[in-house]
């Protein structure tokens, strides 16, 4: 039914021309339309959707159409007179291999990728695709086996809609916790996931990264993926000078974009990327974003079809 919902309020949309409405914003005020993507895959998870890569392919038919995409860091040098879109991508999967590059490369455009190193180099995806993995295969009775203190929603039945209530509950609940705070919580999980038998979303690795390089701006998504607001400001600076050096002696690449995790951070650690000469720092922000300027909001992209990406890549969502 709610996706029935969605299907009629995107197809109302359409017919009272709003899409043509955002589509004239962006070009009259000269904005960027920065889109925040993750997994590429036809292989649906109900607590992570992948967007599907025939919905992905129309997207990027659509945004060829109406805009001149491009990188990071072309965005100062791009004379279109169409408006620009960036295509950015976080996390690392290797389902962008897969799905994604292909579809890139059949139509001529590359993308911004943001990986996490310590997911490079562990072949793990971050705790909560791993808690998304458990949940997706877990039983019922396996997932209210769970108990973490402050932490008192159960799931009343195993269809998918209850499920992904239930996962985003936990992982909201998670994600407002520094990582100290949250290590107990994990390991009080982790004695539960033991007990199932499920597989891990697939990251790319090292040799996979260095790869895709001469056709992706290779940026980072943190080095462990942790919300940023939440930890001090010496934990922040020591995670981005792993990444630094990361890139330098394991990548041979340079370093110039950073995608905070979860879109969490403070105002001076803006400043930190800054003084670090990080050229491009991605939030999330649900926001258009300027040519000039070194941040980018970014809309989040996802969905089951096409007019839903569509309005999204708009603006449809835009935070007032």
């Amino acid at each position: 039914m709610r996706e029935g919902l969605k299907s009629t309020y995107y197809f109302l949309q359409k017919i009272l021309r709003k899409d043509r409405r955002l589509l004239q914003k962006i070009r009259s005020e000269n904005l960027v339309v920065v889109l925040n993507l993750h997994q590429i895959s036809p292989h649906q998870n109900a607590f992570w959707p992948p967007l599907h890569p025939a919905i992905f392919d129309n997207l990027l038919r659509f945004l060829k159409e109406n805009f001149e995409l491009s990188l990071f860091s072309d965005l100062p040098e791009t004379n279109s007179k169409k408006p620009r879109a960036v295509l950015s991508f976080d996390d690392g999967y290797y389902n962008f291999i897969e799905y994604a590059l292909p579809i890139l490369n059949k139509h001529r455009i590359g993308a911004n990728m943001n990986i996490i190193p310590s997911c490079v180099e562990s072949g793990r995806p971050m705790w909560n695709i791993q808690l998304y993995d458990f949940l997706n295969a877990a039983p019922l009775s396996l997932v209210n086996a769970i108990r973490l203190a402050g932490f008192s929603y159960k799931l009343k039945n195993d269809n998918s809609r209850e499920k992904l209530l239930f996962g985003l509950r936990i992982s909201r609940f998670l994600k407002q916790r520094s990582r100290m705070e949250r290590q107990d919580l994990w390991h009080s999980l982790e004695n539960v996931m033991q007990k199932g038998e499920f597989s891990l979303t697939r990251m790319m690795s090292r040799d996979d990264v260095k790869n895709i390089a001469d056709k992706c701006e290779i940026g980072v998504h943190s080095h462990s993926h942790e919300s940023m607001e939440f930890e001090d400001n010496a934990f922040f600076e020591d995670d981005l000078e792993k990444c630094r050096n990361y890139f330098h002696d394991k990548l041979d690449l340079p370093l110039t974009t950073y995608a905070f995790p979860n879109g969490s951070f403070r105002a001076e650690q803006i400043e930190v990327l800054r003084k670090s000469g990080i050229k491009h720092i991605l939030l999330v922000g649900e926001d258009y974003a300027k040519k000039s300027g070194d941040i980018f909001p970014r809309f989040t992209i996802y969905g089951p079809s096409f007019i839903e990406t569509k309005f999204q890549a708009l603006g449809i969502n835009k935070k007032i």
